[in-house]
């Protein structure tokens, strides 16, 4: 794994954001825990963020999210971070966050107050809307593009009502302490997105890198790069993830 991180540019003060499907590594010895470990050790100055989501389960009827309870849909290690590594969980009812790090309480902290999932005040605007972008990566473990959900945040920012639902869903939240959060939250549309669509850019940018663990593939990619391309996209169309745009860009 490090020699992806590093020659990319991937550095003990960097924040690593961690997409993963994990069976792939598991079947080739690899410890989630130890993974963990690892990617710790290696931004020890820095931050660790895995997506905590779970869309699939906390819905219109069942609407109660216990940030300390509610277990994420999205896989072995990012479950097993949120128990057992991650200082603090954003309060979100479907698009949830963990984090180790410096940074953790200030990116988790203000994810309900705005009614979208990848909203400026989700760690994903946050990150975006400041310093730590300069320094920040996405890491794509058996999966790719298509899980980056970082994308959904210009989304938001160019064109809500395209991709969010018009109708709120009303949902609890319960903190840490107990205390509950009433929330309205606009979920995404179920429309198709192309995420994949950007990776030749990055590529071409040198943004982006993939290797293979076994048979795994591992990608890496700088957020800077990211946001500049997929902006660029969005100030050319409102539509930039969705199939038709891209379909109707590549035929130009």
């Amino acid at each position: 794994m490090s020699t992806l991180l590093q020659p990319m540019g991937v550095k003990s003060t960097s924040t690593l954001m961690v997409h993963s499907a994990f069976r792939g590594l598991s079947k080739q010895g690899v410890q989630a825990g130890s993974l963990c470990e690892f990617l710790l050790n290696y931004v020890h100055q820095g931050n660790v963020i895995m997506p905590t989501m779970t869309w699939r389960t906390v819905t219109k009827a069942q609407n109660c999210f216990d940030v300390e309870a509610t277990p994420s849909h999205t896989g072995i290690l990012s479950e097993l971070f949120r128990t057992q590594f991650a200082a603090h969980r954003s309060l979100h009812p479907t698009h949830s966050v963990a984090i180790a790090g410096p940074d953790a309480e200030y990116l988790t902290q203000g994810h309900h107050l705005n009614p979208g999932p990848c909203s400026d005040s989700s760690p994903y605007g946050l990150i975006e809307n400041s310093t730590l972008k300069d320094d920040a990566y996405i890491l794509l473990i058996g999966v790719a593009l298509e899980s980056c959900t970082y994308i959904h945040y210009f989304e938001e920012h160019f064109n809500f009502d395209a991709f969010l639902q018009s109708k709120t869903e009303h949902y609890r939240l319960i903190q840490t302490n107990d205390e509950v959060v009433e929330y309205n939250l606009h979920r995404h549309t179920r429309s198709v997105r192309d995420f994949h669509q950007f990776g030749n850019a990055l590529h071409n940018m040198n943004a982006l890198k993939v290797a293979l663990f076994g048979d795994t593939p591992i990608t890496l990619l700088k957020v800077r790069a990211l946001s500049e391309v997929v902006r660029a996209e969005f100030e050319r169309s409102p539509l930039a993830t969705l199939p038709c745009h891209s379909y109707m860009q590549n035929t130009l």
